[in-house]
């Protein structure tokens, strides 16, 4: 079946499907651009591991933030405005002249620096774009800032998250000034402050070496985030901090040592003293010291031939992440391999098949220098676990795998996994392909030409070598040849009269790969249709299917051919017949004529054609109406997938199908959850009462399994508004990790609220995720005054919430609550 969906997925526009298709597209695009008004998740600011620690999301979200800020108010100020006026405007008692004049200020960056008393006051403004933009334009100042440093350093001590990394940018823009409170700051009860101060000195670079032994002890401090972002400033101090680090390497906590590495390995170790301490380490201690000795030992040059020696001991390392990093460090060895690829050879013949992927993984990496593994790469291409890795591996390596590549196939004739390396090579493989062509072996010569056709597309040198191929004396080549000149397309149109003859071969295969080339390279629709007549029967099943995969490539204009092609509907052989139907579907005869055929393979003895007969009716729609009694007979078939094929196309008729509804709802109880899927699927589409549909959907969101779940939540959001008894159950939803999305998505959708859900908004408030609790304050905001009984609670929130987001959306829903002012 997999041959006839891929058939299908090929075909071309303009057709029944492609239009509803467009429809649900448009449906789509609608619900986007309904989410944006309304909660929706936001990734939180976590700091990464040890691991991961060069990709700082907090340095990104600072960066996009300055980007924005930067395109200034939606009303620019005059540049001619003088600057005493702006600073006069930060006092305003309108909110968007403040906006305007911040905007302003940091616009003009430097020139503003008369502006720094004034915008340390504005620092304090409750409006958190006023003491964003205000910190923001302090750091756009500079050095001239420097009056603000005890200002910015004391928010740095109330400041979390997003905050914290602001105004610590802000103080590291001021440059070294800032050092003395930084330093003092690193010694604070406050981790906040001790936090921003190593943020800060971080972007001080080289010039915040003073602080070596603060962050050095920093390296130790209690607090995760504190210890992560002291080993990342030193690592951007550089050399400068290398001894103090080295000492660090001996300290007696482990955390202090790791974090050390961290640091050395973003310097890169220059020092030996340094780099002798490092073995030990890894070797000894936790799986985390173990990671982090490697990445240091992959930054140093110190004596590679010793470096390469411990990454490929550490190869065989009992943990996967040590295994991994270690084959991280290998993969940056270029051409030094004289120490690495021969240990990795003698890997490839461990008992351990981890060890032998680990050696495949890692040669893979390291490239075109592991040419000296390919024969041994080859050796073990058909281990069962290794040969995708290993197929990759010598693609990797390139054009110097090709020749072994190439003898392997004389002692090999199960070279499925050969061709595909080969191919894999891509088109610097070309020139020795092209001269296997001409081979005396005919094996590898075949083997040549069907690496071209995995190429996607062959190189333009090979045209000319493969239509002389198409004369061939060995039919495997002739039929590789063909297919091949059809990936090349257009350009190998001056291949088309051979083809052309080729479709008159004695060889089947070569008859039907020469019929699907030509398209390809251009030949049109009218000189193929004969071919096309002649080929749909032809002696050969394989000649039947392939045309008739071609027909339903080309879609419409094929129509020409309905009359030959429905007649396939009676070929004896069943792959043809399920073939024939979908290239029906794809093509889109006139309904009268090809729906008495279709139904009559809905009967049909090959389960198969049974499901693409289903399908082709999918793609009619609501003219599918001749065929609803037979796909009713067929939703509790006892071959699932045509069932679950009867069922989508009952879906696509519509509402015109409604009398299935008591056959589908049986199947809501089938022991089978993909028939439950599909199920749920069809009753959103043919349950003409929402009413009675919306029951339905609700006790299927009880159901065991996500998909079945899945699919009742996403109908209940294409409901809508009508679906608004469902609510208090999508929010329950809410409160699972799995469900959690859809649901989200559907209460989107339906976007209505109602007193009798207050139970579930609440609980959902009070003990909920950050995400669900804004959910749920969206749809107490939608019940306006009527739910005045609960703002006590809602501002007492409001004073404790842990999150901009939060707090934002508690104020929103008490403004939408709070019963306006009497006159």
């Amino acid at each position: 079946m997999a041959r006839i969906l891929q058939a299908r997925s090929m075909c071309g526009v303009g057709l029944p499907q492609g239009m509803r298709l467009l429809r649900w597209s448009s449906i789509l695009t609608a619900r986007l651009s309904r989410s944006f008004a309304l909660p929706c998740d936001v990734a939180q600011d976590e700091f990464p591991s040890a691991a991961t620690r060069q990709l700082r999301w907090s340095d990104f979200i600072v960066g996009l933030a300055v980007l924005v800020s930067l395109a200034g108010p939606a009303v620019a100020q005059d540049e001619t405005t003088p600057l005493d006026d702006v600073i006069e405007q930060l006092d305003d008692s309108e909110l968007a002249v403040r906006r305007d004049a911040v905007y302003e200020l940091v616009r003009r960056g430097p020139a503003a620096k008369v502006a720094v008393p004034a915008l340390i006051k504005t620092l304090d403004d409750d409006d958190p774009q006023m003491w964003f933009q205000a910190t923001l334009a302090l750091g756009r100042i500079g050095p001239d800032a420097e009056a603000a440093i005890p200002a910015l350093s004391e928010k740095l001590k109330s400041h979390g998250g997003q905050r914290l990394h602001r105004t610590a940018h802000a103080l590291g823009q001021i440059g070294p000034a800032i050092l003395p409170d930084m330093i003092a700051a690193l010694e604070s009860d406050n981790r906040n402050a001790r936090e921003g101060a190593v943020r800060a000195l971080g972007w001080l670079n080289a010039e915040a070496a003073p602080a070596i032994p603060q962050l050095i002890a920093a390296l130790g401090d209690d607090d995760a985030k504190v210890r992560t972002q002291a080993a990342l400033t030193l690592g951007r101090i550089g050399p400068q901090a290398e001894e103090p680090l080295g000492r660090a390497l001996d300290h007696e906590e482990e955390r202090v040592r790791v974090e050390a590495l961290t640091a050395l390995a973003t310097i890169g170790l220059r020092t030996p003293e340094v780099a002798e301490r490092l073995p030990q380490l890894i070797t000894d201690g936790s799986v985390e010291q173990r990671n982090a000795a490697l990445r240091a030992v992959a930054a140093t040059t110190i004596d590679r031939d010793q470096i390469l020696t411990l990454l490929v001991d550490s190869l065989t390392d009992a943990d996967e992440s040590v295994r991994s990093t270690a084959i991280v460090g290998l993969s940056a060895a270029g051409e030094d391999t004289s120490v690495v690829v021969p240990r990795l050879i003698e890997m490839l013949d461990r008992d351990d098949k981890t060890v032998r992927l680990t050696a495949v993984e890692t040669l893979r990496r390291i490239g075109p220098p592991a040419r000296d593994a390919v024969s041994s790469l080859i050796r073990v291409i058909h281990d069962d676990m290794l040969e995708p890795a290993v197929v990759q591996t010598l693609s990797r390596i390139g054009v110097d795998a090709v020749p072994a590549l190439l003898d392997a196939v004389v002692t090999d004739r199960d070279n499925d996994a050969i061709i595909t390396a080969l191919a894999g090579v891509g088109g610097t493989a070309g020139p020795p392909l092209i001269e296997a062509l001409s081979h005396a072996d005919p094996d590898r010569r075949a083997t040549a030409a069907r690496a071209f056709v995995q190429m996607s597309p062959p190189p333009e040198s090979a045209i000319t070598a493969l239509t002389t191929a198409l004369s061939d004396e060995s039919p495997d080549v002739r039929a590789a040849a063909a297919a091949a000149l059809g990936r090349c397309g257009v350009v190998a149109d001056s291949a088309k009269e051979v083809l052309l003859q080729a479709t008159q071969d004695s060889d089947a295969a070569v008859r039907s790969s020469a019929m699907l080339a030509l398209t390809d390279v251009g030949a049109g629709i009218d000189e193929m249709l004969p071919l096309w007549r002649e080929a749909l029967q032809d002696p050969q099943i394989d000649v039947r299917r392939r045309v008739i995969d071609a027909l339903a490539m080309v879609g419409p204009p094929a129509r020409e051919l309905s009359a030959e092609l429905l007649k396939s509907l009676e070929d004896p052989d069943s792959t043809v017949r399920a073939h024939g139907a979908v290239a029906i579907g794809v093509i889109g005869p006139d309904v009268d004529v090809a729906m008495p055929g279709l139904i009559v393979l809905l009967g049909d003895a090959d389960s198969e054609v049974q499901e693409a007969a289903a399908q082709a009716i999918s793609m009619y729609g609501e003219e599918g109406t001749p065929a609803i009694k037979t796909l009713t007979s067929l939703v509790r078939d006892e071959t699932p997938d045509v069932a679950i094929a009867a069922m989508a196309a009952l879906g696509e008729i519509g509402y015109a199908a409604a009398n299935a509804v008591p056959a589908v709802m049986e199947v809501l109880s089938d022991p089978d959850a993909a028939r439950r899927k599909a199920a749920v699927a069809c009753l959103s589409r043919i349950e003409t009462d929402s009413g009675v549909l919306v029951t339905r959907l609700l006790a299927t969101l009880d159901d065991e399994d996500w998909g079945v779940r899945k699919a009742a939540t996403v109908s209940l959001g294409e409901l809508g508004p009508s679906a608004v008894v469902a609510v208090p159950r999508l929010f329950e939803l809410l409160a699972s990790r799995d469900d959690q999305p859809d649901a989200g998505r559907a209460l989107r959708r339906i976007d209505t609220a109602s007193p009798e859900a207050m139970p579930a908004y609440l609980q959902t408030l009070r003990n909920g995720r950050e995400s669900s609790q804004v959910f749920a304050l969206h749809y107490l905001g939608k019940l306006g005054e009527s739910a005045a009984d609960i703002l006590p609670e809602l501002r007492e929130l409001r004073e404790s919430a842990k999150s901009d987001r939060l707090k934002g959306a508690l104020e929103k829903a008490i403004a939408a609550i709070t019963p306006a002012p009497a006159e």
